[in-house]
């Protein structure tokens, strides 16, 4: 294992995770939480960013977004707007209590999205579908200058 597998191994088991990330969020790959309903999407641009150097965490709808937003940073979050128990819409402001800076780039399948008033709080949206090279290069152009 690297040298920053391992301090980030012993971090993690020596302080919460919240402040593990946050307090050294620098020293890490660029942290990208995937929330989207469909299995198959998620997996997906999981696997894509893992490959390119990102550490991808998952929430499979606005719910599990808002909690795991609480409790760990991240550098930029994809979010689909259409889920249920949660749409994007309803979690967006919930995000940004806990990640009020973090990049959001909205996912939707309608280009004439009737929530539209509620992202202008949002860097970018993209409909699909898009290629993930597409969505790659959008979410690295958002990236803080220090990933």
């Amino acid at each position: 294992m690297d040298g920053i597998g391992c301090f980030r191994i012993l971090v993690l088991d020596s302080a919460p995770l919240g402040e593990a990330y946050s307090g050294l969020s620098f020293m890490l790959r660029p942290r990208i939480l995937i929330v989207d309903d469909d299995t198959n999407v998620r997996s997906a641009f999981h696997r894509w960013f893992s490959c390119r150097g990102f550490d991808a965490d998952e929430a499979q709808d606005g719910v599990e977004a808002v909690e795991k937003c609480s409790r760990g940073a991240y550098d930029v979050i994809t979010l689909d707007l259409e889920m249920p128990r949660m749409t994007g819409v309803q979690a967006l402001p919930l995000i940004r209590r806990s990640q009020p800076d973090v990049p959001i780039v909205v996912l939707t399948g309608y280009a004439n999205e009737t929530g539209a008033t509620a992202l202008n709080d949002v860097a970018r949206v993209l409909v699909k579908p898009m290629s993930l090279r597409e969505l790659e290069d959008v979410v690295r152009e958002l990236l803080p200058a220090d990933k």
